[in-house]
């Protein structure tokens, strides 16, 4: 095995290429080779990603100009949904992926593989997660999208060392049981957790004496992989509980901000920590 490694190795350098392991069935392939992953899938909002500028957005709203002309529009009939994408297209993002957030972590094989857990993902994903039409999808359709979610999380570029336990579980299409180390909790997205609706889908880290947590958000969803068990405090769905009859969603961030709020604050100190340097 360690041969073929190799003669791939040297191969690859001579076409000036590098070798990279496929971060779901283990094998290496050239890097030319290996498929373009979004994460989150293309089809949940993976399509022109931009950065936002939290520290420019703060300093924006407080402009007292700027919420004046805020109050103006809204007194004339505009929805303030509209209002804050306006602004944040022409004033907050700068875009950073025109064809969505992708890393070469998966050979083709395995993209195409998970791409049955990304169509089952897409009918929660369109049904908001609401309980009752989830109530009503297939078992297997059901573990597909829990499967979907933490298959997402091996193209993470913060977590990308990670040698993570649930490798066999997505894997394996028949298997329906994950003991592993590694928790997966979830929240819709609202007002409290994009500030004046601003989404910002991006990928996160945050570390706590217990372990570490990990971020992936999409369009409608925001995702949190740890290796401890939550903090009682902060509310969040289980992934699991969706397998449940009495599955409820969480809709938005308790008062303390969650796992979200943290990585956010954790990105705001990096972005003023570099504009001071």
């Amino acid at each position: 095995m360690n041969k073929v490694i190799e003669k791939r190795r040297i191969i690859a350098k001579e076409k000036k290429s590098a070798i990279v392991k496929c971060r779901l069935c283990g094998k290496y392939f050239d890097e030319k080779d290996m498929s373009d992953e979004h994460y989150p899938a293309h089809s949940v909002g993976n399509d022109d990603i931009v950065a936002l500028d939290i520290m420019k957005m703060i300093d924006l709203f407080e402009s007292k100009n700027l919420r004046q002309e805020m109050v103006d529009r809204i007194s004339s009939g505009e929805k303030i949904e509209n209002i804050t994408e306006e602004t944040f297209d022409n004033e907050l993002s700068e875009t950073i992926y025109p064809k969505g957030r992708t890393a070469k972590t998966l050979c083709r094989n395995c993209n195409m593989f998970l791409g049955k857990y990304d169509e089952a993902y897409l009918k929660f994903f369109n049904a908001g997660g609401h309980p009752k039409k989830v109530r009503g999808f297939q078992n297997q359709t059901k573990y597909q999208i829990i499967k979907a979610i933490y298959a997402k999380f091996l193209s993470v570029p913060e977590a990308i060392k990670e040698e993570f336990d649930f490798i066999d579980f997505v894997r394996n299409k028949s298997c329906e049981k994950y003991d592993g180390e590694w928790k997966l909790y979830f929240i819709k997205r609202d007002y409290s957790t994009d500030l004046m609706g601003l989404k910002d889908i991006g990928t996160g880290k945050v570390t706590f004496n217990e372990g570490v947590v990990y971020e992936l958000s999409d369009d409608k969803f925001i995702f949190n992989l740890m290796n401890f068990e939550k903090h009682p405090n902060f509310e969040m769905t289980n992934i699991f509980d969706i397998l449940k009859k009495d599955y409820v969603l969480t809709v938005g961030v308790d008062e303390y901000g969650g796992y979200h709020g943290q990585i956010l604050m954790s990105r705001l100190f990096s972005q003023m920590h570099n504009e001071n340097t």
